[in-house]
């Protein structure tokens, strides 16, 4: 079974190429760059399945962070994909997966320093 660092390591990478896709880009991208709308799509569903197989400890640790929200978004994406609000999927590659990333990172400090 894998341990926790790894899947928060997995929230990092793909956070971190959610980054990378959206730079330099606008929200209008996403109508018209099918490429740049499936990457950001599964690498927030690969964020919310990693938030998902946390243990509850981490859950219960560190309680700012929002796991259920990832979570959630994991669960838009594979239950309501055609009816998809692309300003909730850029608001959430520009602003939200961006302090998850910062949060997961102090996470993954924290634990090495124990």
């Amino acid at each position: 079974m894998r341990d926790d660092a790894l899947f928060l390591h997995d929230i990092i990478a793909a956070s971190s190429a959610i980054r990378d896709f959206v730079r330099d880009k606008e929200r209008t991208h996403l109508e018209t760059d099918r490429l740049l709308l499936a990457g950001v799509l599964h690498e927030l569903a690969t964020i919310g399945e990693a938030a998902r197989r946390l243990s509850s400890t981490i859950g219960v640790r560190y309680p700012a962070v929002p796991w259920k929200r990832a979570i959630a978004m994991r669960n838009y994406i594979a239950h309501a994909y055609f009816a998809l609000d692309l300003d909730v999927i850029w608001q959430t590659a520009t602003t939200d997966v961006p302090a998850l990333e910062r949060d997961v990172r102090g996470i993954l400090e924290e634990l090495k320093r124990r």
